[in-house]
Parts: structure tokens; C-alpha cells; sequence
């Protein structure tokens, strides 16, 4: 009976969870339409713009993975 009560507390998600999910969700939405808006003002160009998406669909992932870290990370 303790350990399913322990898994439970653990498994019971916090505020943090919550915050990290709607700013991912919102900044993602935002880095989107930047990025769309960037990519129509590149040279018609294939070099050039196949260069853009692949730095610009890698570039967010260092900050989402941040913000997961945050949301994971238990609080003191």
C-alpha cells in the first residue's frame, strides 16, 4: 500500500507542469510564425532556404528541452 501511495505523489503533477506546457505550447505557436514570416523574406534560393529550415527546425529544441528539464526537476 505505501508504494502505490508513493507512486502516486510522485506521478502527481504540479504547477510547474502546467507552466511549462502552456508557455512550450505558446512559444512554439510564436517561434512558428516568426519563422514563417523570415522565410518569406529569403532569396528564392535552395541553398538558402533549405539552410533556414534546417537551423530554424532545430533551434527551439534547446530551449524546450530546458523548459522540460524545469517542469521534471523537483521542487526543494
Amino acid at each position: 500500500m505505501n508504494e502505490v501511495s508513493a507512486r502516486r505523489r510522485a506521478a502527481k503533477p504540479n504547477g510547474r507542469v502546467l507552466t511549462a506546457s502552456l508557455v512550450l505550447l505558446l512559444g512554439l505557436a510564436l517561434y512558428a510564425a516568426a519563422a514563417v514570416q523570415i522565410a518569406e523574406l529569403l532569396p528564392d534560393h535552395q541553398l538558402a532556404q533549405g539552410s533556414f529550415i534546417a537551423v530554424a527546425g532545430l533551434v527551439w529544441v534547446w530551449p524546450a528541452v530546458r523548459l522540460i528539464r524545469w517542469a521534471a526537476r523537483r521542487q526543494a
